[in-house]
């Protein structure tokens, strides 16, 4: 089957895990199931000994447990997209929450909170975008006209930290469904990007950046694979941020 998407993902350590020879914590995945786009982003908590396992586990899974569930073909309506909202995400939380008590028991020094992690989920069928988020990443729209939509933002500045130790039973997770006539293009990201694509008044998240996801959105259909990972980890992004970033941007052809 004709791929349906393009997609251009990038990511990369921030400095201060540069300068402490620590591997970067974020991770992401993408698949197209049947013209279903299923992505996932996960930042690694800063505290948790093994959070960049936990971000790379978290994102496989999702994959993996969002692509079985859409074999038979996308949702077709707003209570069909819900209650896959409703059965997956406890299904993706279960199934971490026992590997990584597995994989820590194995270790014997560990416990699951070292694999603690956010985690961004989204899943795409025009018109319909569905997402499941722990933590605080950030989900952008594009419109038929350009127009951006900050459909899900990061958490407010003063609600930040709740929620963000970990992904395992009792997680409250932020779930949406949107039917977006006109869809052009999405972009989900971790929050080491947030302050530099975001526009805020004080720590409130207001709208998407317009000038630099023209130019981002612009990069998906070039022919350099590695464009924007080199665009995050160069010199002027590394100077607004410390932070391990990634940003994966999808375009529907």
């Amino acid at each position: 089957m004709t791929a349906r998407w393009s997609v251009l993902a990038g990511s990369t350590s921030g400095g201060a895990h540069a300068r402490a020879l620590v591997s970067g914590q974020d991770a992401y995945a993408a698949r197209e199931v049947g013209g279903t786009l299923v992505l996932a982003i996960a930042d690694g908590a800063g505290s948790a000994a093994c959070a960049g396992v936990g971000a790379s586990l978290i994102v496989s899974l999702a994959v993996r447990i969002f692509a079985r569930s859409l074999r038979g073909g996308p949702p077709g309506n707003a209570a069909q997209w819900t209650s896959l909202l409703r059965t997956g995400p406890d299904r993706l939380i279960r199934r971490f929450s026992r590997t990584a008590t597995a994989l820590t028991r194995a270790a014997g020094d560990l416990r699951p909170a070292d694999l603690a992690t956010t985690v961004t989920v989204v899943l795409a069928a025009p018109p319909w975008v569905a997402v499941f988020a722990v933590g605080d990443g950030f989900v952008v729209t594009r419109g038929r006209n350009g127009d951006l939509d900050l459909l899900l933002p990061p958490p407010d500045g003063t609600d930040r930290g709740l929620g963000l130790t970990g992904l395992l039973p009792g997680a409250d997770g932020r779930r949406l469904v949107a039917n977006l006539p006109g869809l052009t293009g999405l972009a989900a990201g971790t929050d080491g990007l947030d302050s530099m694509l975001i526009e805020y008044a004080r720590s409130r998240p207001l709208r998407p950046g317009s000038a630099p996801f023209g130019q981002l959105f612009a990069m998906v259909d070039g022919p350099d694979e590695l464009a924007l990972t080199r665009l995050l980890a160069g010199r002027q992004v590394a100077a607004l941020t410390d932070d391990d970033r990634t940003l994966v941007l999808a375009v529907p052809r």
